[in-house]
């Protein structure tokens, strides 16, 4: 008797503790939610995992972490806000609609984090900007260099490519009341890897005040696509009478075929856009644009085409 008592109690035990396993695993694997109201925090160096799942965040709940976290991954990652508590360097592991893209902080103070695999708003380009993304933004607040990262579904082949072709002159740009801003100077954002695959990171030696903007994606910094020798359409355009002088009116130029609806900037040595004529047409390999009053000095003419470009040297006398 009491060895069958023995035995059932053995076997109550052992079916216990498997289902208390089961439960134990079933609270570390399976997929977080936050819903409103409610915080999960995670503190730094914290051992932690979903399972390969994504952590949702309903948008009144909070996902926070303590700085210096470096934890997510392509199967592991926060769709929602993140929310970042205190200063230092931080991995922000953003993502939207199955993709990954992380956000790497230098910060001083909290910052918050979100990514949207969808087109950010439409915009005017700002100075020194060219071409905007239109794939994906993040929003971003707090105090931080930034740095944000590209994939195949980021299609940064044909940013580049429609737009210079050069790799280089990716930036990060901010929306702000309609216009699309380099979000640091240009030429000071650090470009790392290949087009199906890489990163730029704004001026490492400045912090950006990331509540000024509302949207933050990729961009052309126009000033590093002014500074192409490559140029993929002018090889064929030539300036007539080249220098210019100051009295004549207009501006001629040639080329090897006929072109229609040509665009054509003017810009300043600084980069500054002063004038943009559109739908020129040239006939006889010859076009023609309006010369606006110009002190002397060297300008510069970028073309586009067809989503090909490049950028003439002009001399005013």
């Amino acid at each position: 008797m009491i060895q069958k008592l023995l035995y059932s109690l053995n076997i109550r035990s052992s079916i216990f503790l498997l289902f208390s396993l089961f439960l134990i695993q079933n609270l570390f694997s399976q997929e977080l939610f936050i819903g409103s109201d409610s915080e999960f925090y995670l503190k730094k160096d914290t051992e932690f995992t979903t399972s390969n799942t994504v952590v949702t965040v309903n948008p009144l709940g909070i996902f926070s972490l303590e700085s210096g976290n470096d934890w997510g991954s392509s199967s592991e990652f926060v769709n929602g806000e993140i929310n970042v508590i205190g200063s230092g360097d931080t991995k922000l592991p953003t993502g939207n609609n199955g993709v990954y893209a992380p956000v790497n902080a230098s910060h001083t103070g909290n910052i918050t984090a979100s990514y949207f695999n969808t087109s950010p708003t439409s915009g005017a380009n700002g100075v020194d900007v060219d071409a905007v993304a239109d794939i994906e933004y993040w929003q971003l607040a707090g105090n931080a260099t930034i740095t944000l990262p590209w994939n195949d579904n980021s299609d940064i082949t044909s940013l580049v490519n429609n737009n210079g072709g050069k790799l280089g002159s990716v930036a990060v740009v901010g929306y702000d009341n309609g216009i699309w801003n380099l979000v640091s100077a240009s030429q000071s954002s650090i470009v790392t890897g290949d087009l199906s695959n890489g990163n730029v990171t704004s001026d490492a030696n400045n912090e950006i005040d990331l509540n000024g903007f509302s949207q933050f994606t990729f961009g052309i910094d126009h000033q590093v696509v002014l500074s192409i020798n490559e140029l993929f359409l002018t090889n064929g355009i030539n300036i007539l009478s080249n220098p210019i002088k100051a009295f004549d009116d207009s501006i001629r130029f040639n080329s090897e075929n006929e072109l229609n609806n040509l665009q054509v900037s003017l810009y300043d040595i600084t980069g500054k856009k002063l004038k943009i004529y559109e739908n020129v047409s040239t006939r006889g390999r010859i076009g023609t644009i309006e010369k606006p009053n110009l002190r002397s000095g060297i300008y510069l003419l970028k073309f586009d085409h067809e989503g090909k470009q490049g950028v003439k040297k002009i001399i005013i006398e």
